[in-house]
Parts: C-alpha cells; structure tokens; sequence
C-alpha cells in the first residue's frame, strides 16, 4: 500500500501504455494470422521501444507530467525504472527472435542497411550506456550527463530495426501504425528536446548576484537578485547555469534557500563537478541563469505540527521556509544533524527566528560528540507532519523507522539522486542480507 501510495500514478500510466500498445499488437497480427512465435517477438521488441519512449519523455521534465507523477523524484524514479525494463525487453527479444517468415519491405531495402545488423547494434549501445548510466556514481555529473546525450543514437537505430523488421507495416496509418509513429515521434522530438534545445529554452530567468556570504569551509550564501519577483514556494528548488563554463559547465541543482523582495538565496555546499569552483570563485555582478522552480515539499499541511529532519546541507529548504514566513501558525522543531557543530550554517540565523517566533524549536545534533541522530529524541505522531531533506541514506532509514512507528504518519520528503544510487543500494541490500545470514548462522 504504501508503494502505491507514492508511486501509484506513475505506475498507472505506464500500464495503460503497455496495456494499449498491447492491445493494438495483438489485435493486429491475429487479423495476419501470425503464429504465437511471431505475436511474442514482437511484443517484446514493442516493449522496449515503448520503455525508450516513456524514458525519453520523463526526460523532459515538463510541468504537467511533473504534477502527474507527484513531483520530480518519482519521474526520475520511473525514468530509471523504466531504462533498466527496456534493458530486460532487450535481453527478452533477443532471447525469443524469430524472423521465419520476414519480409523487410522495399522502402527500408532501398538505403542499403542490414536492418538485423542495426538491431545488434542498436541493442550493445543500448547496453553498454545502460550499464554505464548504472554506474553513474562514479562519474562526474558532467559525464553522466554526456551519456545520457548518447542515448538517442541506439534508440534511432532501434526505432528504424523496429520499424523496418515488424511483421506488419507500420506506416500504413492504421490504428496500430498511428499509435507507434506517435510514440515513436514523441520520444525523438524528447531525446531532440534535452539534446539540443533544453539549455536555451528551459533557463529563461536571469539574475546577477549582489552578495557571497562564505559561511564556513565548505558551504556558501548567495543572494541572486532579478528584475522581476521570482516566484516560487518554500521547499522548492531550481536548476542553475552560468555563462562561465571554466566554473560550473552544464546546469545544476540546487534548493533556494529564501528570498527578499526580488532576490532568492542559494546555500551551496562545495561538493565538485562546479560546486567547488562556485564556493572558490562566485563574485558579485555575477550572471546567473534559472529553471522554472521543481519540489513539491512545500510544508502545505492539515495537521497541528510541524517536525522538520535535516542533514547538512538538507536544511536549506527549511531556511528558505523561515526566510519566506513572517509568522509561523503552527509549532515547528527542527533537528539538524551536523558532523561537527562547526559544519552547521544559518546558526545565528536560527537562533534568531527562534527568539521572534515562539512556535518554532531547534536542536543541533553533533554526530561525533552525541552520535547519529535518531527517532528516540524526536515527538512524531498523528498530529505532526513530517519533512525530510538530507543524504540518501539517512532520509532512507528515517522514513523505514517512522514507518515501524505508525505508517500513517504523514511523511514529506524528497530523497533522490540526479546520478542514482540504483547499484550502490544493491550493493548495500546484498552487503546487509549476507551479514545478517551469517550472524543467523553464528548464532
């Protein structure tokens, strides 16, 4: 239940499209009258390009399919998902092919390609880039992104196999035909969108920055200053990019930490692939260009508090939440969770609010000295709502332990990495199934 709660949407748009690609396949070649051989091969090379083709259109991020799907972190979750099931349709028609009986059309004869060889190669880049994107966490975000790029190349010779080895033509504007060349066109014209369009359509907000605030060793404030007020909800954050590629080339993510009147705040943690350049060398006068704002944790609750977890550099959208609120209507206790004290930032802006709102609380919990911060010292139930924002891990084991606690508690966060973290957890998962096997066995 709780699965689908949170990724329920998704889910049901992804089985209505292949339920209805299904449909109109099988439909199609039992008026052929093909053989149960032939309806499985194609089905399954169906599948992969009608993964490739969700794949691609998550990509795009449009508003619509973001408020569809719940937010950012459940299209990049079905987007990931979705790359690993073409992966599996990929293995599963090369396991059952059967070309008995194929006739390649004359159109696709005529440019001289070898449609089999195309598919197998096609399917190694489709694997070898796959596999590399798992592994993503290793790379750059720069690199990563430049893989991502690559995709459309397979996926073109995949459309042009796909098409040039069916059964059945497919561009004879039946009902089957219609349904592949819009899927087919949609996923391109998304592959061509991000590939080629996405950096100069997407940031049509400028700002120059007017101060640099390094709060400690390793994070810094910016206050990024527009024409015109940005609009945004606290909680949210927004792609970045500068024209000054030697410092952070690419766009990059970040939560805004606040605004004022026509300025937004950013705190960044110098983390590399750009943050560390920025920490080093953002200056004011700065040019800096914005996204449209993502997130949908934005404190918007009927219960009668609140209870914010934060890690590190997780705690920006509860400043940005502070920054935006006169007064508070409801209690909020936030505890942050710091390596050392000297790694908190907004201290002094925290004891600040503390002092003038009476319904908000904090403590700063020092890992080292009071070790890791957990749901014993917390007042969660019921009548709170919860909000989390911190490293993968901890947000991961947070939501497992307030979910033993009661399932029904109401939980807003948003956990999700722009590289993945499909194979460490794997990885992790294995590690902690062996380790408990073997202390079973100790015992």
């Amino acid at each position: 239940m709780t699965f689908l709660k949170t990724h329920g949407r998704g889910l049901s748009f992804i089985i209505i499209v292949f339920a209805l690609n299904t449909y109109l396949w099988v439909s199609r070649l039992n008026q052929s009258f093909l053989n149960t051989e032939v309806l499985v091969t194609s089905l399954f090379g169906s599948f992969i390009l009608m993964s490739l083709f969700m794949t691609f259109l998550l990509s795009t991020k449009q508003r619509l399919l973001v408020k569809f799907f719940g937010g950012l972190d459940q299209v990049y979750f079905w987007h990931r998902f979705l790359a690993l099931m073409s992966l599996g349709f990929i293995f599963l028609h090369q396991t059952t092919a059967s070309d008995d009986g194929l006739i390649i059309l004359s159109r696709y004869l005529q440019l001289g390609l070898d449609v089999e060889e195309l598919g197998e190669l096609s399917r190694n880049l489709f694997i070898f880039l796959i596999v590399m994107a798992l592994f993503s966490f290793l790379f750059k975000y720069e690199h990563f992104k430049y893989l991502h790029k690559l995709m459309i190349i397979p996926y073109g010779l995949g459309l042009y196999h796909g098409f040039a080895s069916s059964w059945v033509d497919l561009l004879s504007f039946d009902a089957l035909s219609i349904f592949m060349i819009t899927t087919s066109l949609l996923g391109i014209f998304s592959s061509l969108y991000m590939l080629v369009f996405y950096q100069h359509v997407a940031f049509k907000y400028t700002g120059v920055i007017t101060e640099v605030t390094h709060l400690n060793a390793s994070m810094i404030d910016i206050k990024l200053t527009f024409k015109k007020k940005y609009r945004f909800k606290a909680g949210q954050f927004t792609f970045i990019k500068l024209d000054d590629k030697k410092i952070m080339s690419g766009s990059h993510p970040f939560t805004i930490s606040g605004s004022e009147d026509n300025s937004i705040y950013f705190t960044i943690k110098k983390l590399g692939d750009g943050t560390k350049e920025l920490y080093e060398s953002a200056y004011v006068g700065m040019k800096m260009h914005v996204s449209k704002p993502f997130g949908h944790m934005t404190f918007q609750t009927k219960k009668a508090a609140h209870v914010w977890i934060a890690g590190g550099i997780g705690v920006t959208p509860f400043i940005s939440y502070l920054r935006s609120h006169q007064v508070l209507d409801k209690p909020a206790h936030l505890y942050y969770a710091v390596k050392t004290f000297e790694d908190a930032v907004h201290v002094n802006l925290l004891n600040h609010y503390a002092s003038i709102h009476k319904n908000f609380t904090f403590d700063i919990i020092d890992s080292q000295k009071q070790g890791r911060m957990s749901t014993d010292i917390m007042t969660i139930n019921k009548d709170t709502s919860v909000s989390m924002c911190g490293p993968k891990p901890m947000i991961d084991g947070f939501v497992k332990s307030i979910r033993k606690m009661d399932k029904d508690i109401e939980l807003r966060f948003e956990a999700f990495s722009f590289t993945g973290n499909l194979v460490k957890d794997i990885f992790k998962y294995v590690f902690n199934l062996s380790k408990k096997t073997l202390e079973k066995l100790q015992q």
